[in-house]
């Protein structure tokens, strides 16, 4: 505790400053609520949810992937022009059999990383910081994912929490 007027320490049972003799008046030590502390059990609480999160998103990534394969070339032909060089021209980049496969094999990643969850498995902390810092730009949902992942798996203390989880099981 410390005087407002002058910066001096003062103890809790001080009445006046003796510094500046300013009067000081007993305030209560600010009680920290359970929600804004560090909790020691994050990982635990939030841990199936955010699983169910990444199976959510790789079936989503998979409708999209399934989607582009089956006809999203139809409906992106007039963005895309003739031979890849319309409004997008970095399409012409690419062909849609690697992009599908990239796209595909993020959807299996996203179930293995659901999985590891699940069963609580050591490394798959390492790979949800992983794809949680690459969904970051996916906006919008991507990005919150990504930002929920890494709240609960980034801590140091999430950290050892995790290792506990994994190996209580």
């Amino acid at each position: 505790m410390y005087c407002d007027r002058c910066g001096t320490s003062l103890t809790p049972s001080t009445q006046f400053c003796s510094s500046c003799g300013k009067r000081v008046i007993p305030t209560a030590v600010p009680q920290y609520s359970r929600a804004y502390a560090v909790s020691d059990d994050r990982v635990r609480r939030h841990i199936h949810r955010l699983a169910t999160l990444w199976v959510v998103n790789g079936v989503l990534r998979f409708l999209f992937v399934a989607w582009l394969a089956l006809g999203g070339r139809l409906f992106l032909m007039p963005f895309l022009g003739r031979g890849g060089f319309g409004v997008f021209p970095f399409f012409s980049m690419f062909t849609w059999g690697p992009m599908l496969a990239v796209l595909a094999v993020f959807g299996v990643l996203h179930f293995v990383l659901a999985w590891g969850l699940y069963e609580r498995q050591p490394w798959a902390r390492y790979l949800g910081l992983v794809l949680g810092f690459l969904a970051l730009i996916r906006f919008p949902f991507g990005t919150a994912l990504g930002i929920y992942t890494i709240w609960v798996l980034l801590p140091e203390s999430s950290g050892r929490e995790y290792e506990r989880l994994a190996h209580a099981t």
